[in-house]
């Protein structure tokens, strides 16, 4: 068997490549196109398979039915979409494309082109016509294309609809323009469409006023507010109407309202003229119409009253501080209408002159009112008061002119007491300011002070202007004869006499202003070389001028000494040892300052002199102090001694050389065997230092009398032969004394 194959064709779309229209408003599964194939190969056209190979989402592909349909909302702008068709047969395939052009649906304006008539006095905003419009898919929006014309195209208030509206105060008028063809535009934001919308004015018609001319009577009986007239008129428009009007003479007692009526607008009764015309004019917001003329003639007419003794030829003086209710002034009238009944009134230039003065509504007395008047207060210090008189028909006013007088008036301090606090001091010395706070009421009068301070009033002197004080002579409080505390009744008096107290309580204070002083002012003392601790050598005197607590003086030492030898107390003055002083020496000194402080620190110095000297003790129960003799000191003795013998050694070693040199002729010396007695020589014993005693034992300064002291402790043996231990003695100053 033989087989013959023929090469396999290539399968064709029948209508790709194509294009197809679709509007966007179309709703989503709406048909757009079907697409169709074919194939050479007769037995593959029933296997054919049609697919889409793009991704484009807007459209869809049935491969059942091979339809292409709407796959999503197209609304929006023009857009062109390609679809990829893919046909496959059992051995090969081919591709084609559909395009697509999506177009928009422009909005419709279903009441354009249309137009209006409107009057041509319309003031308020106005909606004049509403537009029908409609787009299937998007929003719409309208607005108006003329320019510069006095109408709007916007969305009414609470729809979605838009109106044509006629602005607010337009200002139509006829006779300029009576017509306004307006270009209206509508869009979905894609395609806008237009249409023309004309508005005609409508010519005002004039009101009429259907009763004027006319004349007509009003007595002087009528009361204000009354109605003299009622103006009608008519508008075929129903606009609203205003009135207005003049008078012939000017001043007439009428006016007129909107609604017509001419009233009375004040009393009657004083007028002289006979009779006004009223013209009237009416006006429709467009046109005003008139005049038209009302004649008043007035009857009734009253004689006027008048005032016949004002004004003055020079203002009214009133001295400040009239008693209130005090009459001033009366006011006299004229009236030709004899029993007429005068009414009395008045005002005041300033206003605040009517707080001062009043008058009486039904005599015409002006009489001083309930605010007392005080010159100097017053920001004005003339009043025109306007007089009015009213018979019940007619008025009069007349100026009254009244010029308050200033009249003199006690100065006063604004409190009863003022105080100052000073110190002591020299004459002429001024105290502080007490703050005298003094008014007087009458501006720019002059103030003098005086005081009185009884017996002490010769220790101060014031100025008359200022009142402030100064002490007459030196105050010294440490005199004590003067008080610290002085009472005065400072007076101060003015221009005119008149005066005011206030009292004034002084206080002077004592201060420190002496210096201590010491008496003598130097002090040379003695102390035994060793004098115990605690011992008193004597005492420094200072006084102070001043009293009380300034006058207390303590007292302290500046020694600058090595060491505190000496201390004091501070109350009495007493000095006393502090420290051994035998360091010092016997027959030396030393000098130091003694200080004074009083209770207000202020000081003074004094020199004081220590001399250290032997204290001789005897026998008796009398102890004196003083200088000891050469001889009565055994150490002087012990170094003549020594001295003595060792010069007695050097004969002695002289004596001996000469022997040996001439040995023959030296003499032969025998010792005696009898030791020769030696009667002992008596020293003066040195009295030692006693134990502390339990109370300070008082040393007598040497310049006094000399005084008894107790009888010392007894005194104790000094070790044998110590006043020739020199060697031994570590005190370098001791041995020195040897030598004096």
């Amino acid at each position: 068997m033989k087989f013959y194959l023929n090469p396999s064709n290539i399968p064709s779309f029948t209508n790709l490549p194509a294009t197809a229209t679709q509007l966007n408003s179309v709703a989503v599964g709406t048909w757009v196109y079907t697409v169709s194939a074919t194939d050479a190969d007769v037995n593959d056209i029933t296997s054919l398979i049609i697919t889409r190979t793009d991704t484009n989402s807007y459209f869809s592909f049935d491969t059942a039915t091979k339809q292409v349909t709407v796959g999503s909302v197209l609304a929006g702008a023009v857009a062109t979409h390609q679809l990829v068709f893919k046909v496959t047969d059992s051995c090969t395939t081919a591709t084609s494309t559909l395009t697509i052009t999506v177009t928009n649906a422009p909005p419709t304006i279903h009441n354009l082109d249309n137009s209006t008539s409107i009057t041509e006095n319309t003031q308020a905003a106005t909606l004049l016509y509403t537009l029908s419009v409609t787009d299937p898919t998007d929003t719409v929006s309208c607005s108006l294309l003329t320019a510069s014309v006095p109408f709007t195209v916007r969305q009414i208030s609470g729809s979605t609809t838009y109106g044509i509206y006629s602005n607010s105060n337009p200002g139509f008028s006829y006779a300029t323009r009576n017509n306004y063809p307006l270009s209206i535009q509508c869009t979905d934001g894609y395609d806008p469409v237009t249409g023309t919308f004309t508005v005609y004015l409508v010519r005002n018609s004039a009101p009429v006023i259907t009763n004027l001319p006319a004349q007509m009577t009003l007595s002087t009986a009528s009361t204000t507010g009354s109605v003299v007239y009622t103006v009608n008129s008519t508008d075929a428009e129903n606009d609203q109407l205003y009135y207005n009007m003049t008078c012939s003479p000017a001043s007439c007692p009428f006016t007129i309202l909107n609604s017509g009526v001419i009233h009375v607008t004040q009393s009657l009764r004083d007028l002289t003229t006979i009779g006004y015309d009223v013209s009237v004019w009416v006006y429709d917001g467009r046109t005003l119409v008139g005049p038209k003329t009302l004649t008043v003639d007035i009857t009734d007419i009253n004689g006027a009253v008048s005032i016949n003794n004002l004004p003055l030829g020079s203002a009214l003086p009133v001295f400040e501080n009239t008693a209130l209710s005090t009459s001033i002034f009366q006011v006299s009238v004229t009236d030709p209408n004899a029993g007429d009944t005068h009414t009395y009134t008045m005002t005041s230039s300033p206003g605040s002159g009517m707080n001062y003065f009043s008058i009486d509504g039904s005599t015409g007395q002006i009489s001083s009112s309930s605010s007392l008047l005080n010159y100097e207060t017053l920001a004005t210090k003339t009043f025109d008061f306007t007089i009015t008189v009213s018979d019940g028909s007619s008025t009069d006013s007349k100026i009254l002119s009244i010029q308050v007088v200033n009249q003199n008036e006690s100065p006063s301090f604004s409190q009863a007491i003022y105080s100052i606090t000073a110190n002591e001091g020299a004459s002429g010395t001024v105290l502080p300011d007490p703050g005298y706070s003094v008014t007087d009421p009458d501006a720019g009068d002059t103030k003098s002070f005086s005081n009185d301070c009884v017996t002490n009033t010769g220790l101060f002197s014031m100025s008359s202007t200022t009142g402030r004080l100064t002490l007459a002579s030196d105050y010294d409080y440490d005199l004590g004869t003067l008080p610290t505390e002085v009472t005065c009744i400072v007076k101060v008096t003015d221009s005119g006499g008149l005066t005011a107290t206030a009292t004034l309580s002084i206080t002077l204070n004592n201060i420190n202003d002496n210096t201590p002083i010491f008496v003598p002012s130097s002090y040379t003392i003695f102390s035994s070389y060793d004098a115990t601790i605690s011992t008193s050598i004597g005492s420094v005197t200072a006084t102070d001028g001043d009293l009380g607590t300034y006058g207390i003086v303590s007292y302290s030492l500046d020694q600058s000494l090595p060491s505190a030898y000496f201390g004091i107390d501070a109350t009495t003055g007493k000095l006393y040892i502090s420290s051994s002083v035998s360091p010092i020496g016997i027959g030396n000194s030393v000098s130091f300052k003694a200080i004074a402080t009083d209770g207000g620190g202020l000081t003074s110095t004094a020199t004081v002199t220590v001399k250290i000297a032997i204290t001789t003790t005897v026998a008796t129960t009398t102890t004196t102090d003083r200088y000891r003799t050469f001889f009565e000191d055994g150490r002087n003795i012990a170094w003549i001694v020594l001295c003595g013998l060792v010069v007695f050694a050097i004969i002695v070693f002289v004596f001996w050389l000469a022997c040996q040199t001439y040995r023959e002729g030296c003499p032969k010396f025998k010792c005696s065997q009898k030791r020769k007695k030696v009667v002992k020589r008596k020293f003066i014993k040195r009295r030692t230092p006693s134990p502390p005693p339990k109370q300070p034992r008082k040393m007598p300064v040497i310049l006094s009398t000399t005084k008894s002291l107790p009888p010392p402790p007894p005194p104790k043996e000094p070790p044998p032969y110590e006043a020739f231990e020199f060697w031994q003695e570590k005190d370098f100053s001791k041995n020195l004394m040897m030598f004096k």
